[in-house]
């Protein structure tokens, strides 16, 4: 059990009603055996991903025939993704009350 001593000035309220006061009182308090208490979060990682990583084939363009039809066509250039981990995954400690 702990006491505590408190002096309650609260000028600035007092100020607006009146005359201030100052007063002294003893509070019986019981104290927890818990200091803090905290609920575990996992937060995933955080990852950048490059869609245009490494180039595997260059953009090209070219004719495809056929015997009564030519067409001139685009094809895309073709990549593989890249990933990066920018921060990885952990838990981390969010405060809560006891």
């Amino acid at each position: 059990m702990k006491y505590l001593i408190a002096i309650g000035l609260a000028a600035i309220g007092i100020a607006s009603c009146g005359a201030a006061q100052a007063d002294t009182y003893l509070v019986r308090e019981t104290v927890s055996r818990y200091v803090a208490c905290y609920d575990k979060v996992y937060v995933p990682a955080t990852v950048e991903v490059n869609t245009r990583g490494k180039l595997v084939r260059a953009e090209s363009r070219g004719w495809e025939t056929s015997p009564d039809r030519w067409d001139y066509v685009r094809s895309p250039a073709v990549y593989i993704q890249s990933r990066r981990t920018v921060s990885p995954d952990h838990y981390t400690l969010v405060a809560r009350p006891c």
